[in-house]
């Protein structure tokens, strides 16, 4: 697995309370909900122009700028400028997602013309929230750093009743791996989590491609829904879920199905153009 843990961070729990209360009371943007199934949402602490309502992630090579919102999180902020090279930051968000809720299985950078070093800080989560990259599965524990290859295909879930949230940064595409997470405790002790996940059978396939007896354009999105988060509790890989999907469609028969769901594959694993929003 080429994601990995870069270190820890002794998180101050009374100071983070504070800003986690002024997150409460803020707006979270909508934008790239298309990759959500259920409540994915975001908001932008650090950005190109420092603008509030700069929401769309672009590759540039100037130090990012504080938003609004962010600089009213001096813990927050601390934790940036403690942990992170100020000059090679290029977005800080808060994302959080909430119960029952997963990303819909992807690969980030297709419509780019670049990438990041893409970093995630564990602010709040709970053992029944997990990310997973291919084949595997993995839980980032609280205040830890890792590092989030997100060219490969990816997701994450929370299936509690409480959200996660996670400090995302973005980094220059060019830093070393070495030199992104700054002033952290070695994370040698800690121990890989077991795959308790169930093996996948040729029932429990043919259960789901039985689907195609009752998908139909109004329930679409749910059974998208549900085949995106089968890899969290069954050991395949999270992009096979659009092997299945294009499956279903093909034995429904219906052309448009079927287009729906090509056309879902080339979006989250293939090639998207810049600005590009899937609707389905």
């Amino acid at each position: 697995m080429t994601t990995r843990i870069l270190g820890v961070v002794q998180l101050d729990q009374g100071r983070l309370a504070g800003d986690l209360a002024v997150l409460a009371k803020s707006t979270f943007s909508s934008e790239y909900s298309d990759f959500a199934c259920g409540r994915w949402e975001f908001c932008m602490l650090r950005n190109q122009s420092g603008k509030q309502e700069e929401q769309r992630v672009v590759v540039h090579k100037t130090p990012a700028v504080a938003t609004p919102l962010g600089q009213s999180l001096p813990y927050l902020n601390e934790l940036l400028e403690n942990h992170f090279d100020r000059d090679s930051i290029r977005y800080a968000r808060i994302i959080r997602i909430s119960e029952n809720a997963c990303i819909i299985p992807h690969r980030d950078y297709l419509e780019l013309g670049g990438k990041f070093v893409r970093v995630h800080l564990v602010l709040d989560t709970n053992e029944k929230c997990a990310n997973t990259e291919e084949n595997n599965i993995f839980h980032m524990g609280r205040g830890e750093i890792w590092f989030l290859d997100a060219s490969l295909t990816h997701s994450a879930g929370c299936f509690s009743a409480t959200p996660r949230s996670h400090l995302v940064v973005d980094i220059e595409g060019t830093r070393s791996l070495d030199e992104v997470a700054q002033n952290v405790k070695l994370s040698s002790a800690i121990n890989p989590q077991v795959d308790t996940r169930k093996e996948w059978t040729n029932k429990a396939l043919e259960s789901i491609l039985g689907f195609s007896e009752i998908i139909s354009e109004a329930n679409y999105r749910e059974i998208v829904a549900i085949l995106a988060k089968l890899h969290f509790f069954h050991k395949v890989h999270c992009g096979d879920m659009y092997g299945w999907l294009k499956e279903i469609c093909r034995r429904r028969g219906d052309p448009a199905l079927i287009e729906k769901a090509n056309s879902l594959e080339r979006f989250y694993l293939i090639d998207r153009a810049a600005g590009e929003v899937m609707t389905y």
